[in-house]
């Protein structure tokens, strides 16, 4: 977003960002509003802090100091319960939920180390419900200083007119507000604050921080810390949230004794609002049951129990939460590659990219340049494998392998596409256009796992991060296909960029929406709403004339059809010829991609909104073709006729041909209405006693694009499906024998006299793109 805040949003009338400064209407940018340069030191309450708003509008500060409020709540709690119900539950959540530590890995190298060394504070106050918003700037030189005063949080979204919503931001400079604010901050808020980033966090970071230091090689200074790192610290802050913090408000008198009787009573006429997402519910019922567990059960004035207790009790709280079935799926991705754009450095060939050294201890910088032989060996693996599945696929065309080359860009690509989709989007629906899902949708024996297993190596150096679809769980847990879903949409939000590769993907996946709906559709969602390093999912499923994607989710989702098989003949030969290319497989092209890819995305000249000249689609991978034809140019070696030049619509040319075929075969099923100038089908004759497979119906259904649909989405569904004629006739490549009736007939009889298998490579007609 611009620094540059304008007064109104998209409605001219509609004031939303109401800026005051010193009593007068005015114009500032958020740069402005806090100057660093002007007020070296910041002061204040929010309700909200994000990281991006640290990273970018508060780095500058030489001394911050921030407590982080509480967000409205429309509970009407009585004044215990906001202690127990809401500050306390909603503090012990957050640690639960690791939020701190969060925010603390999401800032720049820069402010990790302003926050240990202590000139960057961030506070919480776990017994308190703070709903203050102020922030006061000052410069103890020039005695200069700023108040700022109204709803806004320190996120950027508060200062975005094109939120829809409402802000007031009063800027005073040099006003008595501030001694004033300064006061009660000083007087009334510090002593409920505790530090947000706990000294449990920052002696991890410091540890962390001194190996680095120690660590020999050009290592930066920017702090990852491992799960099982930040399972350990999230556990010891819950514990000194009940035994440390609550104790010390009841001995400072900033809390009642009684406090103590309410946590014992927390769970007592629970409201049934807070039943809105199971997860959300199991996580509150457990930080409550912490509380309530923390003091003496049967005392008129509970107290709070030992230390050792409540640590076991936390332990066995939250080992709790995660069955070890479930830890041991967890555990099954293994492959971590973190994006931090923040951390770019083009002078040095940092490209951002960081994966955990060999002992997990801490991250080490990810990529390098290649010289011209290593880029030509690293090309020539690249075609290597193709040439394979050129000399052993049936009927291999050039046209086919520039699926292969697609794929191995795809994956090339994967860890940078969180930046791209928001580089290329105009608004956040265009980030549907770069789908974080790659299908190969492979027939047996396409060689699909094996295609996996290469573009593992060529872009990670080993060919064991791949995960078997079928045994994420075994075959005899409860809700196996949920809970299948869930470890993939788990594996893809570790904070990771790298693509988590799974094979052999069974079709229901696809088909039934609970599961395709909510990691595929929801996900995107996600991505286009709030653009983060979600890792990529690459996988593969079995194709056949049975599988389908609904619309929704192949709108969000790139498949390539690899649907032709290795001979049979050849499968010795073809083993022993790719087991010795395999052999042969390295990384050092992807590190040296990476470098090129993040050049580009630094440069803000490139041109990241390109579409394709067939399907007019976004060509997202457009920098990625790019960097490869110059690959080809620095190696003096022309492109290969099977390189990629373009995006494939293999699902679209699916649905086409299912379709065409139904048609043709079944012209008298398809009855004209003459008054819409449209055609009626009925879906329900494609049964399996009518011949087709069990679940055709909704095969065909999913098939049809929504546009060629009488009334959109309504002309699909039903009993009969009702087309447009013009729009459907075109879709299908038929001549439209309401128009065209001579050329619709000399169609039927050139069809009548050719085989349907026969392939027409030059001819450019609708029986080459249907058996071509």
């Amino acid at each position: 977003m611009s620094n540059e805040i304008k007064t109104t949003g998209n409605d001219v009338n509609t004031n939303r960002i109401n800026i005051i400064y010193n009593n007068q209407s005015k114009q500032m940018t958020l740069d402005q509003i806090f100057d660093a340069e002007k007020y070296p030191q910041l002061m204040g309450v929010t309700g909200q802090i994000s990281p991006e708003f640290l990273n970018k509008h508060l780095a500058h500060f030489v001394q911050v100091e921030i407590a982080i409020g509480s967000l409205p709540n429309y509970h009407h709690y009585t004044s215990m319960e906001n202690v127990t119900k809401d500050a306390l539950a909603n503090a012990l959540l957050n640690t639960a939920n690791k939020e701190s530590i969060k925010l603390f890995q999401s800032l720049s190298s820069q402010l990790q180390l302003a926050a240990l060394a202590g000139v960057l504070k961030l506070e919480i106050a776990p017994t308190q419900v703070i709903h203050s918003r102020f922030y006061l700037l000052g410069n103890p030189a020039t005695k200069e200083t700023r108040v700022i005063l109204g709803s806004v949080d320190l996120t950027e979204p508060s200062f975005d007119v094109n939120a829809n919503r409402f802000e007031e931001v009063m800027v005073f400079d040099n006003s008595p507000l501030y001694e004033n604010l300064l006061s009660h901050f000083k007087r009334d808020l510090r002593p409920v604050l505790q530090p947000y980033f706990t000294n449990e966090l920052l002696k991890v970071a410091e540890k962390q921080l001194k190996a680095l230091k120690a660590a020999k090689g050009d290592n930066d200074n920017i702090i990852i810390l491992s799960n099982d790192e930040t399972d350990d610290i999230s556990h010891r802050e819950m514990t000194n949230l009940i035994v440390d913090d609550v104790q010390h408000q009841i001995d400072k008198q900033h809390l009642s004794a009684g406090v103590t009787l309410a946590m014992r009573n927390v769970t007592d006429n629970r409201t049934q609002d807070q039943d809105k997402e199971e997860r959300a519910i199991k996580q509150r019922d457990t930080v409550l049951m912490l509380e309530k567990e923390a003091v003496s059960p049967r005392a008129a004035r509970p107290k709070i129990k030992k230390r050792e207790v409540i640590a076991e009790n936390v332990e066995n709280a939250m080992s709790a939460a995660v069955s070890p079935q479930d830890l041991a799926v967890e555990k099954k991705y293994t492959t971590f590659l973190y994006d931090r754009p923040l951390e770019r450095n083009i002078a040095h060939n940092k490209t951002g990219l960081y994966t955990p050294n060999d002992a997990g201890t801490f991250p080490i910088a990810f990529g390098k340049l290649a010289t011209i032989n290593q880029i030509r060996d690293g090309i020539h693996q690249i075609e290597n494998v193709i040439k394979g599945y050129q000399q052993f696929v049936v009927d291999f065309t050039p046209e086919y392998g520039k699926r292969f080359y697609e794929a191995i860009m795809y994956a090339f690509t994967a860890p940078f596409l969180w930046e791209i989709r928001q580089r290329a989007s105009l608004n956040p629906e265009d980030g549907n256009d770069i789908p974080n899902f790659l299908i190969l949708g492979a027939s047996a024996g396409s060689g699909k796992t094996t295609l996996l297993r290469i573009i593992n190596q060529l872009t990670w150096n080993t060919d064991n991060s791949l995960i078997d679809f079928g045994t994420i769980y075994p075959t005899d847990t409860n809700q196996r296909k949920a809970k299948t879903m869930q470890a993939l949409e788990s594996y893809m939000k570790q904070g990771s960029s790298y693509p988590v590769l799974v094979d052999e993907i069974e079709p229901y996946f696809f088909q039934q929406p609970q599961y395709s709906r909510r990691l595929i559709v929801d996900t995107m969602n996600q991505l286009v709403n709030s653009p983060k390093p979600y890792a990529p999912l690459i996988g593969t499923t079995n194709y056949n004339s049975g599988f389908t994607m609904r619309r929704e989710t192949a709108r969000r989702t790139y498949y390539l059809q690899l649907d032709k098989v290795i001979d049979s003949e050849k499968k010795g030969v073809a083993s022993k010829y790719i087991y010795a290319v395999r052999k042969d497989l390295n990384n050092t092209l992807f590190k040296d991609f990476v470098v090129r890819l993040a050049n580009y995305l630094e440069d803000d000249s490139t041109p990241w909104r390109l579409f394709d000249h067939t399907t007019g689609e976004l060509d997202f991978l457009a920098t990625t073709r790019k960097i490869f034809r110059d690959y080809y140019k620095l190696i003096d070696e022309p492109v290969p006729d099977y390189f990629s030049d373009g995006l494939r619509d293999d699902f679209g040319e699916n649905a086409r041909s299912k379709w065409a075929k139904l048609y043709l075969t079944q012209k008298d099923d398809f009855i004209y209405h003459e008054e819409k100038n449209s055609l009626l089908f009925d879906i329900t004759r494609l049964t399996t006693f009518n011949g087709f497979e069990k679940d055709s119906i909704e095969e065909y259904r999913n098939a049809l694009p929504v546009e060629i649909c009488v009334d959109g989405i309504n002309g699909k569904n039903g009993k009969f499906v009702e087309l447009k004629a013009p729009a459907f006739y075109d879709w299908i490549g038929v001549a439209n024998p309401q128009l065209h009736p001579e050329k619709a007939a000399e169609e039927a009889q050139t069809s009548a006299a050719q085989e349907p298998e026969e392939e027409k490579p030059k001819k450019k007609s609708f029986w080459a793109r249907l058996f071509g």
